[in-house]
């Protein structure tokens, strides 16, 4: 007598051969099956460059331009992140060209960049664009505010340099202004008297023009604790001289001489920081801070090779739960389910059967795309065996979808458009194009309802990362399976018992 789990077993294995010979016998299923995804994973491998958006772009320049700034050295500003099509000072013509679609962006650049500046105000580069795709938009402004500071920066060197050349003549005067306080701390004849108080005003003067050229404080104090004093020490030379012209006029200038010996001493200290600012590399001085990176693998995957995990993990799920959807409703069409409820067979049975079939083509199909990965030099870092587990449960996963699909299709048609759906969702929720932290926590049940979300998410921690899936694309796939294979038996239990 034959033992009873020998006879499960027998059951199980009439059902899987049923499907492995009905699928056997259509050929082009099976080409489509391997050769269709395998196609599509070349093609995009092939053909893939760069998501990021090419903005055409045009720069308006004023007629004078922007002194201190070669043109040449503009195109290389905006060049790092616009495709710079056209340099013009013709606003007119830049604006029709964006108007037609020829280019996406207009740059107009300000007139009197420096002249704006001293009077307080910032200039500001207009830009303007014509595109219609939000993410697009948002790179451009992305990418406008990088612009901008790079902009900024090679405007403040420009300043920065000019204002070092103007301090070393200043410093000069300086020098030798620290030689007539001198003077002034030993007396001032009445015939000196008017010639000192013109020489106090136009060295006030100067002192004046040094501060109105000078880079901004925090520039300064972010170089040194040095020249974070230049501005205070300067701006207390000038209130000192002011007092001391003040005291001359009055007459009163013998009385001040400790004024004028805390003036002279205030002097020396200016040269001194106005030495070190002069002699400071003035793009040194503006970017102090330089930028280091390290990727500690080296450097980021190719788009090919990231998207690639992704790419397996969609065209898997989207194969079992094709040939899943259609599985259930065709035998239901055809009256099979008369014949099923009479077979002295259990309904697990029949349901495990036909997994089983499924899941050795799936699996070969699976392994055709694994193979064209590594020939196209997508990695696989991490253990064969837990990759190999993962897969199993994805296609396992997407089986039960396919399946539960199909118990409640009334025709293929309806099949075929809920699988098409499930793909839809797939390619905007599991985490391929657009991050799962991006979505609202109300949209995350879907996100965790689809089996390529935690594969896509294993596959990348196995293949790219060589780290072990985590717990939850375990859990997640594990819970998918359980769930959609008991909704799976209980609905058809419900239409067989109506066949």
């Amino acid at each position: 007598m034959t033992p009873e789990w020998q006879r499960w077993l027998i059951r199980v294995r009439a059902y899987f051969w049923k499907e492995v010979n009905e699928i056997r016998r259509q050929p082009l299923l099976i080409l489509s099956l391997i050769v269709g995804p395998l196609l599509v994973l070349i093609l995009f491998g092939s053909t893939y460059v760069n998501s990021n958006p090419r903005v055409r772009t045009a720069v308006v320049l004023p007629e004078e331009g922007i002194p201190g700034l070669e043109e040449e050295q503009l195109r290389q500003v905006i060049g790092l992140n616009f495709d710079l099509r056209l340099i013009t000072r013709n606003e007119a013509e830049a604006e029709a060209l964006l108007a037609a679609g020829a280019i996406d962006l207009i740059q107009v650049l300000p007139d009197n960049i420096f002249q704006t500046m001293r009077g307080g105000v910032s200039p500001e580069i207009a830009f303007t664009a014509n595109v219609i795709n939000p993410l697009v938009e948002g790179w451009v402004q992305y990418l406008a505010y990088a612009q901008v500071n790079e902009i900024n920066r090679a405007l403040l060197v420009v300043t920065t340099a000019r204002a070092q050349e103007e301090a070393a003549g200043i410093r000069v005067r300086v020098v030798d202004f620290e030689g007539k306080i001198l003077e002034f701390e030993q007396g001032i004849s009445e015939a000196r008297k008017e010639a000192a108080e013109q020489d106090l005003k136009t060295f006030i003067d100067f002192l004046d023009e040094l501060n109105r050229i000078l880079p901004p404080q925090e520039v300064l104090a972010q170089h040194s604790d040095e020249l974070a004093q230049l501005r205070p020490i300067l701006t207390r030379v000038r209130i000192s001289l002011r007092d001391v012209r003040r005291a001359l006029l009055d007459e009163t200038l013998t009385e001040g001489l400790l004024e004028l010996t805390n003036t002279r001493n205030d002097l020396q200290l200016l040269s001194g920081t106005l030495e070190i600012f002069v002699n400071i590399a003035p793009d040194r001085l503006v970017s102090p801070v330089k930028l280091s990176y390290r990727n500690l693998r080296g450097s980021a995957y190719s788009a090919v090779v990231y998207y690639s995990p992704g790419v397996l993990a969609l065209l898997v799920q989207h194969t079992a739960i094709t040939l899943g959807a259609l599985a259930l409703v065709r035998e239901r069409l055809m009256g099979a389910f008369e014949v099923f409820r009479v077979a002295p067979v259990s309904l697990h049975q029949l349901i495990i059967g036909k997994y089983l079939g499924y899941i050795v083509f799936i699996g070969l199909a699976t392994l055709a795309l694994i193979i064209a990965m590594l020939v196209i030099g997508v990695p696989l870092l991490g253990n064969w065996l837990q990759f190999a587990g993962l897969t199993l449960l994805l296609i396992i996963a997407s089986l039960g979808v396919g399946f539960l699909i199909s118990t409640l299709s009334g025709s293929d048609s309806q099949a075929i458009q809920l699988a098409m759906i499930s793909l839809l969702l797939s390619i905007f929720f599991s985490g391929f194009f657009i991050s799962v932290e991006s979505f609202a926590p109300v949209a995350l049940p879907v996100v965790y309802a689809i089996p390529m979300s935690h594969g896509l998410a294993g596959f990348q921690y196995l293949m790219l990362r060589g780290l072990p899936p985590s717990l939850g694309s375990w859990l997640g796939l594990s819970l998918i399976s359980i769930i959609t294979f008991g909704l799976v038996v209980i609905i058809t239990r419900r239409q067989l018992l109506r066949a």
